[in-house]
């Protein structure tokens, strides 16, 4: 009987830590949660926690993430800075940078991504700052034309 009332509570403690933002809900500007995060909706700004966020299929971000965990099934147009694992399903679409000491990628996700591992300072875990971080380019060609062209591939 004991175990069970702890796992209730346990159970309700988690619940109350996850911060849902709903298919349909549309937010422009940055979030900030001392709670794990759940998107399915869309966000046109920067999310920051300490704990976990998860994009759902349905959820799409456009800006960046700094947590220490992801796991991404929908899409994120941005730069991506973590300190644990970040997670890929293969319904995932990425376009920007991860910072990632482990990073996990099924197959049939949609990446055009730069993976880097975040630095770290003696004791302390750091990871870049997101100021001074450049969004992700829009399709602009950044080859220079010296008669020797570079092809791009995409897939």
């Amino acid at each position: 009987m004991w175990t069970k009332e702890r796992k209730i509570q346990d159970e309700m403690e988690m619940a109350s830590a996850t911060s849902v933002f709903a298919p349909g809900l549309s937010i422009k500007g940055n979030v900030e949660a001392s709670s794990d995060i759940r998107i399915e909706g869309e966000i046109a700004g920067d999310v920051t926690t300490g704990r976990k966020v998860i994009v759902g299929v349905s959820g799409k971000i456009t800006g960046n993430i700094k947590a220490s965990e992801v796991c991404v099934m929908g899409e994120v147009l941005g730069d991506i800075f973590v300190q644990d694992l970040a997670r890929f399903t293969a319904e995932a679409r990425m376009k920007g940078n991860v910072y990632s000491g482990k990073i996990e990628i099924e197959s049939g996700a949609d990446m055009e991504v730069t993976l880097s591992k975040p630095k770290k300072s003696s004791a302390n875990f750091t990871l870049p700052s997101t100021e001074n971080q450049a969004k992700p380019a829009e399709n602009k060609d950044t080859t220079k034309k010296t008669g020797k062209e570079m092809v791009r591939m995409d897939h």
